[in-house]
């Protein structure tokens, strides 16, 4: 098997903990959709005070995932970032060895790029259309995340709630798919294989019988009485 052009095993190194940082984006997503159809399915877990407990957990989802978006999905990011924007703008910058493989996996747009490049006549033609994909899947990710990141910048970085923002649920969610698929997308043309994310965190992250947790009672009355929130945890004498 002939050995990948240096460029393209560069790229795939920095491609790398970026497609961990998805998997775990779609592990989060997974646990937290669980939940949240256990809450919605069981009526004795809603309403309050019981549902103090779906609500502090859709919080923390939010803040969580909108703060891993920004990382991966934002314009500014350093040099030494996990950033899915960087590795795009990385490539961008020298889109070398990159038209094969966008010839081979995705033809029908690397022709129209083609096209785009032969009527603008830039040369080289082909770096020019590498970097018209390339910047089409970089204006996507950005337009795609940009509610995401607002709620990340303007809420939770600063920690101003009076700050109005419009981001749903739906917006995170369609922020980590395009993440995801982008991800997909630049590891098929890395790789030269399809690569499934969703599959790969079910393998890596979810045992089987990790959700028995839920058919088990957590506390007893007694044990609810006491001031379980102000306890300091037990420490190990390393610690």
């Amino acid at each position: 098997m002939s050995r990948a052009p240096q460029r393209i095993i560069d790229l795939a190194h920095l491609l790398k903990p970026v497609r961990n940082e998805v998997v775990g984006l779609l592990f989060n997503r997974y646990v937290f959709r669980t939940l949240q159809e256990i809450i919605r399915r069981n009526g004795r877990l809603q309403g309050l005070p019981r549902g103090k407990f779906s609500d502090w957990s859709q919080v923390l989802y939010a803040v969580a995932t909108s703060v891993h978006i920004r990382r991966l999905a934002n314009e500014s990011y350093q040099r030494q970032d996990i950033s899915l924007t960087k590795i795009l703008d990385d490539a961008i910058r020298d889109p070398r060895d990159l038209w094969r493989c966008f010839d081979k996996h995705f033809p029908l747009e690397a022709e129209r790029a083609m096209l785009a490049a032969r009527r603008r006549g830039t040369a080289p033609l082909e770096v020019e259309a590498c970097r018209r994909l390339l910047g089409y899947e970089r204006t996507l990710l950005l337009r795609q995340c940009e509610k995401a990141i607002e709620f990340a910048s303007r809420r939770v970085a600063h920690s101003n709630p009076s700050v109005e923002v419009r981001t749903k649920f739906r917006d995170l969610d369609q922020a980590v798919d395009a993440i995801r698929l982008i991800t997909e997308k630049i590891t098929l043309l890395l790789y030269d294989r399809p690569h499934d994310l969703f599959e790969e965190m079910m393998s890596r992250k979810i045992s089987p019988g990790w959700d028995a947790i839920f058919l088990e009672p957590w506390a007893t009355r007694e044990m609810l009485a006491l001031p379980l929130g102000e306890m300091e945890p037990p420490r190990h004498s390393s610690q």
